[in-house]
């Protein structure tokens, strides 16, 4: 993949950013040990979903309208038992605001969303599709890079973002090449970021599954890896028992204690219809998103040749026909 270390050495050049960018390498370690600070979406034997963030306010839209559908009969509950035509009232109002919120929801879950980035382990090679545009990269000869950088502002204070980012390329398109954010870079330093490329990097290198420092176990722990996912995509919830710890150790006046879990209350109606559609959302894309060319990767009896190869057998890498063709004696 000439063509992208190329193209990561042009931008960096003429961004002036050649000094201050970390590069990272799948050949050498990033951090002393591994950490899962991405939204590790899946992991299994073969393949690791690395959510791309694209899916954070899937389902907000449906819950709104579901929240105000109950809300809404709810207030309207007392007319039900004045006369006939109040009932009949109330009633049509209310299917008409469930029928808007299931409409809502089929055009969130059906909705084309982005994939997530998925990281091959038979094949070797790191996805990530975008509607109908597949992208890729070898693992081996990964292009990534973070920089971190320090701003202090009068509303925020200091604050640290460091990018992680990886260039891929279109398939079938090499010149057309894109850059990925793995995680959110608010807050992050640099030996953070590290971390979660130490992460991935025990995945390609000693997984499927390895234990805190990296080194390779025979035992799965794949629930142990995507609770802290189904934890943070879970949105309805209360969290009583933190919020007591919270005013027991100071941190949390109990006024205010008392009006977060009021508000969050309020909304969970809200938050729980988000979490079914987002749910669903998520099912139906792990079905139906990815090219059959990546699926059939992913598969345990599935071709090992790279997307690459298949590009290179098409002509279409210049670089390496140039290395190959024979020469004149």
């Amino acid at each position: 993949m000439q063509s992208l270390h190329r193209y990561f050495a042009n931008l960096s050049q003429q961004l002036g950013l050649a000094d201050e960018l970390i590069r990272l390498s799948p050949k050498r370690r990033a951090a002393k040990q591994p950490m899962q600070l991405g939204e590790v979406q899946d992991q299994t034997e073969h393949y690791l979903d690395l959510s791309s963030g694209a899916e954070e306010g899937k389902g907000i839209f449906t819950g709104v309208w579901g929240m105000g559908a109950f809300y809404g009969a709810l207030l309207m509950s007392p007319i039900i038992f004045q006369d006939l035509a109040g009932a009949i009232y109330v009633f049509t109002a209310t299917a008409i605001m469930v029928g808007i919120t299931l409409a809502v929801f089929l055009l969130e879950v059906f909705w084309p969303a982005s994939s997530p980035i998925r990281f091959n382990r038979r094949t070797r090679e790191i996805y990530f599709q975008d509607k109908d545009k597949l992208y890729h990269t070898p693992w081996d000869d990964a292009v990534a890079w973070m920089q971190e950088s320090r701003s202090v502002t009068q509303y925020t204070g200091a604050m640290t973002e460091t990018p992680l980012q990886l260039l891929l390329q279109r398939y079938g398109y090499p010149d057309e090449v894109i850059a990925l954010q793995l995680n959110l870079p608010m807050g992050r330093t640099a030996e953070l970021q590290g971390m979660l490329w130490e992460y991935l990097r025990s995945y390609m290198d000693n997984g499927p599954w390895f234990d805190e420092q990296g080194n390779p176990q025979t035992t799965s722990n794949r629930e142990q890896a995507l609770e802290g996912y189904r934890r943070r995509q879970k949105k309805a919830t209360l969290n009583l028992e933190g919020y007591r710890q919270s005013v027991k150790d100071g941190v949390t006046p109990k006024s205010r204690a008392a009006i977060l879990i009021l508000g969050l209350a309020f909304f969970y109606p809200c938050l729980f219809i988000r979490d079914i559609t987002a749910k669903y959302a998520r099912q139906r894309a792990a079905k139906h998103q990815w090219h059959s060319l990546v699926k059939e990767r992913c598969r345990a009896d599935g071709p090992t040749t790279r997307l690459y190869e298949l590009e290179v057998a098409n002509g279409l890498h210049q670089e390496v026909a140039e290395a190959t063709e024979p020469t004149d004696r």
